[in-house]
Order: structure tokens, then C-alpha cells, then sequence
């Protein structure tokens, strides 16, 4: 049997990772661009998995979410989920994308990954997502304190915006999938703290991002800050 054959006539897959996870929508982003069927949430291959669980960790080692199923195709990472999703099913993808520019994308998705979501998420948002103050009140000072790396990781994607080429452009790219639900979680905090105000060209970005019916689709908050 040709299992790449079987994938790609298989437009089914599986996240496991809740649907607020900014990387789960990374995924859900490029399914809704493809028309693939997608499932999220906390269960998989038909059973609830704990996070953290033994089960969990079989899945991933360090317990970390999202996690792809694809017929007998479990795949971890984010960024590495995205460039499944788009080589399995854009066969135009080598001549939209040259050699050269896929590996800068490549290189920048890993900015992204690692450096650009801990400032804006995991530092920045959270305190706002998952409250740790007092009768669970945001820390207005903590987050605040976390502004300085937030704005340092807004730069780096207004620079590439400006001078770089893994943003975008005609099509879109795995790099971009990953920055847009992070832009739009920042773009929804309340005035003092949606730092986009500061940056125009990222600011304009995500606005020409949310005119595409996928973003529209999977970029949605009903989080009152």
C-alpha cells in the first residue's frame, strides 16, 4: 500500500489540544485553508487523554500540546504539524515557495515557535487568560513588567515584515500560520496592553490576515479582559 497516497486521499485529521491553544489553531488554520475535516480537544483516537497523563506523555515526552493524528500518523510540534499539512496537500508548494525562502520561513517559524510565543503568550497573555492574583485578578503589574519583551517580539516581526521574506506574502506560509493567533489573542487585550497600536505595519498585517474566511473562522474571542 502507498501510504503517502493513502494521506493524501485521507482530508480527515486529528488535533488533540483544546481549541483556545494558540498553536492548535496554527493547525486548524492551515485545515481550514486545505478543506480538511479536523477534530480538537482532549481526546484521542476515540478515548479522553488527561494532559499530562502516562498516556499524554506516550504521545508527546515532555507533555506538550498540539499533537496530529493522520491515519496511522502521529506527529508532534507545531511548526513541524503546519509543514505537513501544507507539503501533504499543496502540490504547488516548491513553486510557490523557492528552496532558498522555504528554509528562511523554516528558520523564522522557529523564532516563532520558541522565542516570539514565550514573550507574547506563555509571559505576556496568560496573566490575562489564566488570572493569578487575588480572588483571581489579573496581576496588572506582572504584566506590565513583561511589556519590555512583548514590544522586543513585535519588533522582531515588524522587521521581518519589513525587510524579510517569510511573512506576508502571495501565499501564505507556515510562519504565518503560527504568528496570526498570537497577533489576534494580543489585539483583543484591553487598550493599555494590545501593544499592535505601537507597531503599524504587524498591526496592518493581522488586518489583511482577518480578511481571509479561515481566519475569520478559527480567530474568534469571546474573553471579556
Amino acid at each position: 500500500m502507498n501510504i503517502e497516497k493513502t494521506a493524501l486521499n485521507n482530508k480527515q485529521v486529528e488535533i488533540f489540544g483544546p481549541s483556545f491553544s494558540n498553536f492548535v489553531r496554527s493547525i486548524m488554520l492551515l485545515c481550514e485553508e486545505y478543506e480538511i475535516e479536523y477534530t480538537t480537544g482532549l481526546e484521542f483516537s476515540g478515548e479522553t487523554v488527561e494532559f499530562k497523563s502516562e498516556q499524554h506523555l506516550q504521545l508527546h515526552p515532555y507533555g506538550k500540546l498540539p499533537v496530529l493524528k493522520h491515519g496511522e500518523l502521529i506527529l508532534t510540534e507545531t511548526a513541524s504539524i503546519c509543514r505537513y499539512i501544507q507539503t501533504t496537500f499543496d502540490g504547488h508548494l516548491p513553486s510557490k515557495f523557492p528552496i532558498h525562502q522555504l528554509a528562511r520561513i523554516d528558520a523564522f517559524s522557529a523564532i516563532v515557535s520558541i522565542y516570539i510565543d514565550k514573550a507574547l503568550i506563555r509571559d505576556y497573555l496568560l496573566e490575562f487568560a489564566f488570572p493569578k492574583g487575588e480572588a483571581g485578578e489579573v496581576r496588572l503589574d506582572v504584566a506590565k513588567e513583561m511589556q519590555g519583551a512583548a514590544r522586543v517580539a513585535l519588533s522582531v516581526i515588524e522587521g521581518e515584515l519589513l525587510q524579510g521574506d517569510a511573512l506576508n506574502n502571495i501565499h501564505l506560509s507556515v510562519a504565518d500560520v503560527l504568528i496570526a493567533p498570537m497577533l489576534h489573542y494580543i489585539s483583543t487585550l484591553p487598550e493599555s496592553f494590545n501593544l499592535l497600536t505601537e507597531f503599524p505595519h504587524t498591526n496592518q498585517y493581522l488586518s489583511q490576515l482577518m480578511m481571509r474566511d479561515s481566519f475569520n473562522k478559527v480567530l474568534v474571542s469571546k474573553k471579556k479582559w
